[in-house]
């Protein structure tokens, strides 16, 4: 059986940036790269890629995705999810241990899951734990765990998911002991809980007051900051590290810079609905785009941009969080569900964004591959096009348009905010460990390829600079 492959002539991004070059495959892991256009032997003929004129790049790593299996897959699952995903050039997600039913807090659940996904998933996939009001004490159960998952997940406030409760102050710096003893990464939801609920108790009660506008009132930019700042004093305390998700604003995002620049070990991820989208949007569309933080005034979202180009933030995720149509078709603002259906367009909309502001694509693309390798430990494998490790790869055209419908949406509930945008760029092909499975003319493969993993113990998580 021929297990060789060869991706011919494309500008291929090496991390530093671009080089016209080839890349031979051996058994789905990088063999070799070559500066020159060397031609296959004509035996391999059949299984070689013509990359010419197209950007390859590593496949994308999503940290952040809700896939919802098992238990709620009417809102989402991963079969519909990565497909979806693989779509849009991602190889590798993270899914969240909430939204599934139950949530992923103790061995047995996170066993189950393992075993409940296998050939359901068409690109790699790795689990994360939930550290919750309810199991934080209970060190016996993290520890066993902790084996299986690439990283703690945590909320400080309210999660929307009954078995998935918060942490309290107190709590946290529980959790923030047991990451730090396991060596895992502990993740935050990070808006202060009391001043969330105090001002929802307002802005529900003013009846004159538009509820969209309420609703944003109630979760300010000063919750944010309140929250990251005593997570960072007790990071600093204990040595942990951690890593802030869907940070909204500039002044939080600089906050963290401050804090890794006098040692704490600290990354943030910001979402692709926080550079696109601004409040305006949400006060005019609703729901659909209803999250949590919310969207920010226009100025906020400028200031992320900035942020990307000083190079301070260091990951981006989809945060997709999906769910029936008919939970965001609500008479009000506070019932509906929040959350973004957007891993498909992820990286179509940051890529397309970027350019037009003239952002290097060098700056951009290490957010969604190498920095999140890094980080949590998949280095060895995944995020670069390197000689070892594995083959996944996306070939996108610069000359072509992506025009987002109904009918091209591929995850389980056919809506999105990003419906009726136009991103000046197209994925062609999306590859993992060396097998095409997805081809913009033929569609996704109808094999199953995507694996477990698991951080390597043998990689240091680094933090990006």
């Amino acid at each position: 059986m021929k297990t060789e492959l060869w991706v011919k002539n494309g500008y291929v991004f090496t991390g530093e940036g671009f080089r016209f070059a080839s890349i031979k495959i051996k058994n789905g892991i990088i063999e070799a790269l070559y500066d020159s256009e060397l031609e296959p032997p004509k035996e391999n003929e059949s299984h070689s890629i013509d990359a010419s004129g197209y950007l390859v790049v590593p496949g994308f790593i999503d940290a952040h995705v809700h896939f919802n299996d098992p238990g709620r897959t009417d809102w989402e699952g991963i079969e519909t999810g990565s497909r979806a995903a693989a779509i849009g050039g991602t190889t590798t997600i993270f899914d969240m241990p909430l939204n599934c039913s139950p949530s992923v807090t103790n061995v047995e659940i996170l066993h189950h899951k393992r075993d409940f996904l296998k050939s359901k998933s068409y690109i790699d996939y790795a689990l994360w734990g939930g550290m919750t009001g309810n199991n934080v004490h209970n060190n016996a159960e993290l520890a066993h765990m902790s084996e299986g998952v690439i990283a703690w997940k945590a909320f400080m406030s309210e999660s929307g998911i009954d078995d998935f409760p918060f942490v309290s102050p107190e709590q946290l710096e529980l959790a923030m002991k047991i990451a730090r003893e396991q060596n895992k990464i502990l993740a935050l939801h990070a808006e202060w809980l009391e001043e969330i609920n105090s001002l929802t108790t307002f802005y529900k009660n003013q009846k004159d007051m538009n509820e969209r506008n309420a609703f944003l009132a109630s979760r300010p930019i000063s919750a944010e900051e309140r929250a990251v700042n005593f997570a960072l004093e007790l990071a600093a305390k204990y040595g942990t590290a951690i890593h802030f998700v869907h940070i909204s604003s500039p002044k939080v995002v600089g906050q963290i810079h401050r804090a890794k620049k006098s040692g704490v070990n600290v990354t943030v991820e910001t979402c692709p609905h926080y550079l696109l989208f601004d409040e305006e949007d949400f006060l005019r569309k609703g729901a659909i785009l209803k999250c949590a933080p919310p969207l920010r005034p226009r100025k906020e979202v400028e200031g992320l941009w900035e942020c990307i180009a000083n190079g301070w933030i260091d990951t981006i995720g989809s945060d997709h969080s999906p769910c029936l149509y008919t939970m965001k078709d609500t008479d009000s603002i506070w019932d509906t569900w929040g959350g973004i259906q957007g891993v498909q367009f992820t990286w179509l909309a940051l890529l397309d964004e970027a350019l037009k502001r003239k952002i290097p694509l060098k700056k951009i693309l290490p957010l969604g591959t190498e920095n999140v390798a890094n980080r949590f430990r998949l280095s060895r494998n995944k995020g670069r096009i390197q000689p070892g490790l594995d083959a996944d790869f996306v070939l996108i055209s610069l000359d072509e348009e992506t025009k987002v419908d109904k009918q091209s949406i591929a995850f389980r509930n056919s809506y999105s905010p990003y419906e009726n945008r136009t991103f000046l760029l197209k994925i062609k092909k999306t590859i993992l460990r060396g097998k095409v499975i997805y081809d913009n003319q033929t569609g996704v493969t109808e094999e199953k390829y995507g694996q477990y993993t698991q951080p390597r113990e043998d990689a240091y998580g680094s933090i990006p600079h």
